[in-house]
């Protein structure tokens, strides 16, 4: 039954109208927020973050050679630049170097230092010198002629107080130090020189060497080589499969900078001894090597791949070909091999 509404009651009915109409505007928006939450939760699930590994570009002196066993003359002006991951530590380029290792005088004890090897050094600073006793130094003078003399040895102090050069070699003697001579840079560490090879081009034929290998064509001109005595895979990929037979056009590409996706060969699968080496390669210590290269060919010969570092295996799905991701610690993009 309608009743005329009369004056008085004109106020207080707005107010409960107002009232009720914000209750259920409320009411509608809560519900509207909970089923939105709701959908969000349901459509997208959480990737774990992937960490970036990370790394710095140092110059490399391919001919300032530390002598190690006389004091002797090098170069400088020929400089690369060189990638090394981050786990030789904080490098600064402004100081820290690498250089090679020339002669026999620190080859013994429990860290020998061989010719050749290829030594991450840092530069010495009045700010940053630090006690240099009992330190791997290079030891730096000029000879008559004013070229640069450099010496890699022990520094030890006798019980005079003099500093001594010790080698490790003790078919070497040990030299006092002289007013001549100034400390240049500290030893940080010894390269392994595929962390040092990251980013360089090799033709087939130069890979082998890499791994203490022998080139032979049976065992490597293929895509997947084992080699079970450096507990090691060796993957030599290329990108652009033309020219081969479609069963062999693997699906091979970069995901990003960091994440690489390889498919085996046809007969791997997950539960093949291959399939498991790569899947379980850090349980069982295998280390998986990557080289890629964009075109079989370049300027209509056999063209280089070029080296990026240990694979870490992420996921991988199929078989038969198995399809494979892996983290890859070297960037896509390697700085070139000269600066």
């Amino acid at each position: 039954m309608n009743r005329p509404l009369v004056p008085e009651q004109a106020a207080p009915l707005a107010e409960w109208l107002q009232e009720l109409v914000d209750f259920r505007l409320a009411t509608y928006t809560s519900r509207q927020a909970t089923e939105a939450q709701e959908t969000v939760g349901a459509s997208v699930i959480a990737l774990p973050t992937q960490h970036r590994p990370t790394g710095t570009v140092i110059p490399f002196f391919p001919d300032l050679r530390i002598a190690c066993g006389h004091f002797r003359a090098a170069r400088t002006e020929s400089v690369e630049q060189r990638w090394l991951p981050a786990s030789y530590g904080t490098l600064d380029p402004e100081r820290h170097f690498i250089a090679p290792a020339s002669g026999h005088s620190m080859d013994g004890g429990k860290h020998p230092i061989r010719d050749g090897d290829l030594l991450l050094l840092e530069l010495i600073t009045p700010q940053r010198a630090g006690s240099i006793t009992g330190s791997v130094m290079a030891i730096e003078r000029q000879d008559d002629s004013g070229d640069n003399q450099y010496l890699l040895r022990v520094v030890s102090k006798n019980a005079a107080g003099q500093y001594i050069l010790k080698a490790q070699n003790p078919d070497y003697a040990d030299l006092p130090a002289t007013d001549d001579m100034r400390t240049l840079a500290r030893l940080r560490a010894v390269i392994d020189p595929l962390d040092l090879a990251r980013g360089q081009p090799f033709m087939r034929e130069e890979i082998p060497a890499l791994f203490g290998d022998q080139f032979n064509p049976g065992k490597w001109n293929v895509g997947h080589v084992t080699l079970p005595s450096r507990r090691a895979h060796v993957l030599l990929v290329t990108l652009n499969k033309q020219g081969k037979a479609e069963e062999h056009r693997y699906i091979d590409h970069w995901i990003d900078d960091h994440t690489f996706h390889w498919q085996s060969q046809n007969s791997t699968t997950p539960s093949s001894s291959r399939g498991q080496e790569i899947i379980r390669h850090a349980a069982l210590g295998i280390t998986i090597h990557l080289f890629v290269r964009d075109h079989k060919l370049a300027a209509g010969k056999a063209a280089p791949f070029v080296y990026h570092g240990p694979a870490v295996y992420r996921s991988h799905q199929g078989s038969a070909p198995m399809s494979v991701v892996f983290d890859v610690e070297a960037p896509a993009g390697c700085p070139p091999a000269r600066a």
